[in-house]
């Protein structure tokens, strides 16, 4: 005859179904549609990087005309604004998915080092844009001689 050991519950067991279930419920919000016009503030997407001479941006700016963007560049924030519009019409169609939104939107990033804004540049190529700021002469790093005395 064989035994069988019993092993006590886990009182935490319940506390981890509730975190599951709360889990579920966020992940199921968060997945369904938004309202028309809305656009979600982390749009659009972009990309912050550096090196010695420059801070760069790009945002994933799809479908977006570069008539249809203004970008600007006040106390060391770089603002991305535009407008993605609808190219059909509304009453002549119904959706079976809609994952791009369409209206206007606008971003902001505060930069992490000053930069010198009459010298920024942006260029757009295939839904991409570049933004490339240099950085101010005061923000980078500068040597400093030790006199004996």
């Amino acid at each position: 005859m064989g035994l069988i050991k019993w092993e006590k519950p886990d009182p935490l067991d319940n506390l981890t179904h509730i975190q599951r279930e709360m889990s579920d419920l966020f992940d199921f919000l968060s997945s369904t549609p938004q309202m028309e016009g809305y656009v979600d503030v982390e749009y659009p997407p972009i990309i912050v990087s550096m090196n010695e001479e420059s801070v760069f941006v790009r945002a994933e700016l799809p479908g977006i005309k570069v008539s249809d963007l203004d970008i600007q560049v006040v106390n060391d924030i770089l603002t991305i604004k535009g407008e993605r519009k609808l190219t059909l019409d509304p009453a002549k169609i119904s959706y079976l998915r809609r994952e791009r939104d369409y209206g206007t939107f606008a971003r902001s990033i505060v930069l992490p080092e000053k930069v010198d804004a009459e010298k920024v540049t942006a260029s757009y190529k295939n839904g991409v844009l570049t933004v490339n700021l240099p950085t101010a002469p005061e923000s980078k790093p500068r040597q400093v001689v030790i006199k004996k005395s």
